[in-house]
């Protein structure tokens, strides 16, 4: 009997000491519990998961649009004006053979320009010589000879006068016509004669037998002439060095 009673003491000391200490519980988030939940969750193959949507697609093809997003016009207007800008050829950069175009088309403008403006010039000094008696004593009295030579100095000075000026009105009109290209063609001019002067030769060696082939390039007039061009100098430097071949 006193065995079993120091027993039972002995189990009620150790009951209230557990009472007396704190219950630890370990608590666990609901999300993780969620995940943990939804990962035990058995999953399907993925070939069932493609066949689904795949049948999801085929009974609501409307889903398969995506939906409009609030950057799909400007990437439109985007992808017009790339389509406009290829389309349009003032766009391409200005290439080397139409430059040497443009440039035989201005000189020609001046050509022409300054023919029309010579004839127009020895026309009005004829007639203002003839109708104007105190124009042509004007131009004896500067010219004390015979009047026909007065008279035709006077008629050549206006003719080459107008034969200087033409070239202004020419390329004021090839600059209207063409000023959609004015701004790249300048950049190519320079460029062009950057180069003219790089590899230009110099003029001192010059001589009756091996003249100066083209010093400022006026004659060039598509890539093949500069590249003639070029080989124009590289022949004078080799004559006056005296390195060029003999006749045999």
């Amino acid at each position: 009997m006193a065995a079993t009673s120091s027993k039972l003491g002995l189990q009620a000391s150790q009951a209230g000491s557990l009472r007396s200490y704190p219950q630890i519980r370990t608590t666990i988030p609901k999300r993780q519990m969620s995940s943990a939940i939804i990962s035990r969750r058995p999953r399907a193959p993925s070939h069932l998961l493609q066949a689904s949507s795949l049948a999801l697609l085929a009974t609501n093809p409307a889903r398969s649009t995506p939906p409009p997003s609030f950057f799909a016009p400007s990437v439109s207007r985007s992808r017009n004006a790339s389509t406009t800008s290829k389309s349009d050829p003032r766009s391409d950069v200005l290439d080397w053979n139409t430059f040497f175009n443009l440039r035989t088309s201005r000189r020609r403008y001046a050509l022409t320009s300054s023919i029309i403006t010579s004839a127009g010039s020895t026309t009005a000094a004829i007639v203002a010589f003839s109708e104007i008696p105190d124009l042509a004593n004007t131009v004896q009295s500067i010219i004390p000879t015979d009047p026909f030579v007065s008279m035709g100095v006077a008629t050549f000075g206006a003719t080459f006068f107008g034969w200087l000026i033409g070239p202004a009105f020419g390329n004021t009109v090839w600059r209207l016509l063409h000023r959609s290209r004015l701004p790249e063609f300048t950049i190519k001019e320079k460029a062009f004669f950057e180069r003219i002067k790089k590899h230009r030769v110099n003029p001192s060696g010059a001589s009756t037998n091996n003249p100066v082939p083209d010093f400022y390039g006026e004659k060039v007039g598509s890539v093949a002439g500069y590249r003639r061009w070029l080989k124009d100098q590289r022949a004078f430097n080799r004559k006056r060095g005296g390195s060029y071949p003999t006749k045999v």
